[in-house]
């Protein structure tokens, strides 16, 4: 379970919220869940006391904080954090709207299992909460070494046979997101510019009429649809009504990468980019 929002705001703006959605990730998991942070070489390293010090005080580095903390279980076991901060109004981006700060929070299936579905729901809500994000999703997704050997490569035939399982790069994607949408997901969080642009929860309670999809607002700016009471993979059996619906609906504001993660051809990606649209 992958769960991701995208903020379009200098990491010196929201590290402070950042901090506070990670403490109630940590506090939700555990507190000894996360136990290796990624040193400066690329190397795993014990996330100590000292460490964990360290950590909080590189969040809020104004420039580009980068951040990936997790455990020493082996995946699909891992739970794992993954910051990537920007500042966004660097002249290095003023040609460029789309590089955004982000963040990340994945764990495995089975602590979904071991919860329920209605949880991970919670759980996404509680994170998202000190959040100022333009969007967000969670749902079931590929985690882990993708650009190591094959990894991708054998994944991509299985995604193409369950369009419900995400995969990406979050690095790639806060490149280039801005503030439009990345959907469909079991869970999407939509704020302001799109939720105000398209006329709120009333218009989105207007067009999305599959049973089980609701829309809940967060606050004035803020909304989360859900997909049903879990999510789904998709398949021959299941073939996803609700995320189609969604993704017709929120088309005119969705997001659709120009760059492709290592190992996903191009022939495959860019279709499976519109899986829920062609």
């Amino acid at each position: 379970m992958s769960i991701c929002f995208y903020l379009p705001k200098p990491t010196a703006e929201v590290a402070q919220a950042v901090s506070l959605s990670l403490q109630s990730f940590v506090d939700a998991i555990g507190s000894h869940a996360l136990n290796y942070y990624m040193g400066e070489d690329g190397e795993p390293r014990e996330l100590d006391d000292a460490a964990w010090a360290t950590i909080r005080t590189k969040i809020h580095h104004p420039v580009a904080p980068s951040v990936l903390l997790t455990t020493d279980a082996p995946y699909p076991e891992k739970i794992e954090f993954e910051y990537r901060g920007k500042d966004i109004h660097a002249a290095i981006f003023r040609h460029d709207p789309g590089p955004v700060t982000a963040v990340r929070f994945i764990v495995p299936l089975s602590w979904m299992r071991a919860y329920g579905a209605q949880r991970v729901r919670e759980l996404a809500q509680a994170l998202a909460a000190p959040l100022p994000f333009s969007s967000g999703h969670a749902g079931l997704a590929v985690t882990g070494f993708l650009g190591v050997g094959t990894v991708t490569s054998d994944v991509v035939p299985q995604l193409v046979q369950y369009p419900g399982v995400d995969l990406m790069e979050l690095d790639l994607v806060s490149w280039e997101i801005g503030t439009r949408l990345r959907v469909p997901h079991w869970l999407t969080f939509i704020g302001d510019p799109a939720l105000g642009a398209m006329g709120g929860v009333d218009f989105l309670r207007s067009q999305l009429h599959t049973p089980g999809t609701t829309v809940e607002a967060l606050d004035a700016s803020r909304a989360v649809v859900t997909l049903g009471p879990a999510p789904l993979a998709g398949g021959p059996d299941q073939p996803l009504p609700a995320y189609r619906e969604l993704a017709r609906v929120l088309e005119p504001w969705a997001f659709h990468a120009t760059r492709r993660p290592a190992d996903f051809p191009d022939e495959d990606f860019f279709p499976w980019d519109r899986r829920f649209l062609d």
